[in-house]
């Protein structure tokens, strides 16, 4: 054998290192950096990780995380449990969800989520859990909370599969349990056109001294915290059109200013000649009105305003239409209601669903059909036709005969 293979025949063979306890890295990972710091425990190493979106981020998160680990604070992710799992989504997610998704999330947290998976490690977290929670609050609450408990929670876990401390999200798959549609939510949300001209009339006296708030809510189908929020500076009364750029949201029982609740919820609704002229006589009305108030008067720049010309709480409209509605005779009526009442007429009059749409701000034409749509007793009628009508093909000659019908 020549002396180099003897050589290498005879040098010991050498063990790879283990990475120090505390050891941290930081490297470029999918287009973000991916922070690790290695922590002992008694089973061995285990490595805690963050995904985070720059290197000058990542930094900070790695400097954060070694002073955590020389104070004896930093867990392995086996220790993780859910509760701190959630708390580290709120502050990951702090700076990007609005004040009241942000309140919202706070406290389906404290009282739905922590209280039955909270000291559960995340790491021990199975399918079953998930489902035993969704069907123990099916049992008290609405699908629309269950939805909102569920979406945090996958979002929590997500984080988790991000950062190494699962290797997928266990909740994912885990459908909701069939809820049971409640006798109130079965009830037809949207009003008839003859039922929203009795409310109109009973909020009439209201309006003549706060302005059209719900006429336009009516019409528009405006959501609560926009129509508090609208300013005479996001109405064009020259061109006929107003633009909806705020939303006055309750966090906490505070309204707070914010925007819209979506991306498409910003944006612009033109206004018919009469409602222009509505808005133009309010706008006078508004102005005298402050006049006779004098040194007590706020001129907030908001177009319906209490009698001290300040915006109004959105929990106060929507208290007024419920008592308007009573006093017409309409107890289901809310708010809200004026916005599916808005969508559900348009429809009905044979405005096209991707123009209500975005008249009502919805970034899917499915929403505004399925969720917002009521179909009148009188569209039923209006396309009855016996066997000899069904059998003609004639679409040309079937819509000329509805549009003649609406009254087009």
């Amino acid at each position: 054998m020549s002396s180099a293979g003897s050589a290498m025949a005879e040098a010991p063979h050498t063990r790879r290192s283990r990475t120090p306890n505390g050891a941290g890295s930081l490297r470029p990972y999918r287009g973000q950096y991916r922070v690790k710091v290695t922590v002992t425990t008694a089973g061995g190493q285990q490595q805690v990780s963050r995904v985070v979106p720059t290197e000058a981020e990542g930094r900070l998160v790695l400097a954060q995380l070694l002073a955590d680990h020389s104070r004896g604070l930093l867990r392995s992710p086996s220790t993780l449990t859910v509760e701190a799992l959630l708390r580290e989504l709120v502050e990951s997610r702090r700076a990007e969800w609005k004040p009241k998704t942000l309140a919202n999330n706070e406290d389906l947290i404290r009282l739905h989520l922590v209280p039955h998976l909270g000291a559960v490690k995340v790491q021990k977290l199975r399918a079953q859990h998930v489902l035993q929670l969704y069907t123990l609050l099916a049992r008290s609450y609405s699908p629309s909370l269950l939805r909102q408990v569920r979406a945090v929670l996958r979002q929590a876990l997500q984080l988790a599969v991000v950062n190494d401390v699962v290797p997928r999200n266990v909740a994912k798959d885990v459908d909701l349990p069939t809820a049971r549609t409640s006798r109130r939510s079965r009830q037809n949300r949207a009003l008839s056109s003859a039922q929203l001209q009795d409310f109109l009339q009973a909020a009439a006296p209201f309006e003549e001294v706060a302005g059209p708030v719900f006429h336009i809510a009516g019409l528009l189908g405006l959501r609560r915290g926009e129509a508090a929020a609208l300013r005479w500076e996001h109405v064009d009364l020259d061109q006929g059109i107003l633009h909806v750029r705020d939303n006055l949201v309750v966090v906490r029982g505070r309204p707070t200013p914010g925007t819209p609740k979506t991306q498409a919820g910003d944006r612009t609704v033109p206004l018919a000649t009469e409602t222009v002229a509505l808005l133009a006589a309010w706008q006078g009305r508004q102005r005298a009105l402050g006049v006779m108030v004098g040194e007590k008067w706020v001129d907030s720049g908001h177009v319906f305003t209490t009698l001290r010309g300040t915006p109004f709480h959105p929990d106060r409209l929507s208290t007024l239409a419920r008592e308007f509605g009573t006093q017409a005779g309409l107890a289901h009526v809310t708010f809200h209601g004026l916005r599916h009442t808005s969508a559900s007429l348009h429809l009905a009059r044979g405005v096209p669903a991707e123009v209500v749409k975005t008249w009502l701000g919805h970034e899917n034409v499915n929403l505004t059909l399925n969720t917002y749509r009521t179909v009148y007793s009188h569209e039923h009628r209006l396309h009855v036709t016996g066997m000899s009508g069904l059998l003609q093909q004639g679409p040309v000659n079937l819509t000329l005969d509805t549009l003649r019908r609406v009254g087009t």
